[in-house]
């Protein structure tokens, strides 16, 4: 009888190709925010995406989810050459942010790890933002990236893979 070892080259990916630009209001004054939201920090228009890692290398349990936390994923928002660093999760180094550490696998023996990042209105790079903004925004036309360092691909070696979508304005449909 035999077998192998071997490793597998992991992959990253967003939900979507395009998300809707995040709105909220700004030092009281409504910024593309819609009519009947009023002012509270509940009408919001967070969003909300999806990153999801396959790896079969970090699925080591059969029967229970793991985890990832000694990889590194990396999400930032661009605009031209302005770069805006979001988060980093799945590494437990004391460097980043000790809350967004491990990316859980979404069933058993999957070898599928997803995370959920909000992105708020202002989440973006300071760069062209209008003056009512004290620091950075999301534009129409903003990339958002999300980079994953996978420790050991198919060759054994580390490998970076990365996907992006885009923030666009939509507008409404009445049929």
């Amino acid at each position: 009888d035999g077998a192998s070892i071997n490793a597998n080259t992991g992959s990253v990916a967003f939900d979507r190709t395009v998300y809707p630009v995040p709105y909220g209001a700004v030092s009281g004054t409504q910024f593309l925010e819609h009519a009947t939201a009023g002012t509270s920090a509940l009408a919001q228009g967070d969003v909300v995406v999806h990153v999801r890692v396959t790896d079969a290398d970090y699925n080591v349990s059969a029967q229970g989810e793991d985890t990832i936390t000694d990889a590194n994923v990396t999400l930032n928002i661009e605009r031209g050459s302005a770069v805006q660093f979001l988060a980093t999760i799945g590494n437990t180094n004391a460097n980043i942010n000790s809350g967004l550490n491990g990316i859980v696998e979404v069933s058993p023996d999957s070898g599928v790890f997803e995370y959920d990042q909000t992105v708020t209105y202002t989440s973006g790079p300071s760069t062209d933002c209008p003056s009512v903004f004290s620091g950075g925004c999301i534009l129409q036309g903003d990339i958002i990236t999300v980079e994953y360092t996978d420790n050991n691909d198919a060759s054994g070696k580390t490998q970076t893979v990365t996907d992006s979508a885009t923030f666009d304005l939509r507008n409404g449909v009445l049929q």
